[in-house]
């Protein structure tokens, strides 16, 4: 019988998850299925229960919800370590939550040559992606990290959090050798991204600063091509192959197998 692997978040028709885990499920001659579940505002207990009624096997857990679902799973040591949840695995007493995006991030950054080792990080937003990113940094060694964001009222900040468009954030983007853009801002459905250049001033950086957008589609952000024209050393392709990566350690959760990365990246990349 084939597994069924389902993604909540909303938006979700963005997604290229589908294309590249079936890549995945194929090349690693898994049988299952992976489908879309987008998931409103207010409905996020109602669709974990109906995913549970219907047998599936497992999750992914996208924008808005990694968070959030914290509370409503038994998150093993991943979650807990970053206080968000990206993966979804059922058993016998419900839904397990882990988190792959801190490897995901970890080993996408490692192949492109950086180093998180003694790095100073900005890192823009405040939501699960961010909190793995914060997750990743501590693991690898750095020696700061500040979240920048709207608001810096959030007891549970993963990070010292200073607010956008203020003097404290651009000290933190002046002194940061890694900024990370970890909102939704400029994706395909999700917010522009004029508020966020606005308030993070990537003429601050330091020249030659490193910069990745966790965005992947599109491939070309308007936030990369700012931080291209500000100096910064752009990391394309990061957000991309940061999703290859958890998605690799996904399976792995799933199935107990890990599938070959190339056949997911084409995928990827074929659906842009």
């Amino acid at each position: 019988m084939t597994d069924r692997i389902v993604l909540i978040g909303h938006p979700v028709g963005h997604s290229r998850s589908p294309a590249m885990m079936t890549a995945a499920f194929r090349a690693a001659g898994i049988d299952a299925a992976y489908e879309l579940r987008d998931t409103p505002p207010r409905a996020l207990e109602g669709t974990l229960a109906a995913l549970l009624r219907e047998g599936v096997r497992g999750a992914n857990v996208t924008v808005p919800w990694k968070v959030a679902t914290m509370a409503l799973v038994r998150p093993d040591g991943a979650a807990r370590a970053c206080g968000a949840v990206n993966t979804l695995v059922r058993d016998d007493c419900g839904f397990a939550g882990s988190n792959t995006d801190v490897e995901g991030f970890t080993t996408a950054l490692a192949a492109s040559g950086a180093s998180l080792r003694g790095a100073v990080l900005a890192v823009l937003g405040a939501g699960g992606a961010s909190r793995a990113v914060v997750a990743a940094a501590r693991a690898g060694g750095a020696s700061k990290v500040t979240l920048l964001a709207r608001a810096a009222s959030r007891d549970d900040a993963a990070a010292p959090m200073v607010v956008l468009g203020t003097d404290a954030a651009h000290d933190a983007l002046a002194e940061a050798t890694l900024v990370v853009q970890a909102t939704p801002c400029g994706m395909h459905g999700g917010p522009g991204v004029e508020g966020l250049l606005a308030g993070a001033r990537l003429d601050a950086c330091r020249a030659g600063a490193v910069a990745v957008d966790l965005v992947y589609a599109p491939a070309e952000t308007a936030w990369m091509r700012a931080a291209d024209a500000a100096g910064l050393r752009v990391l394309r392709g990061f957000g991309a192959e940061m999703l290859v990566q958890q998605g690799v350690a996904a399976v792995q959760r799933w199935f107990g197998v890990r599938p070959p990365a190339e056949p997911m990246r084409e995928a990827v990349w074929g659906a842009h």
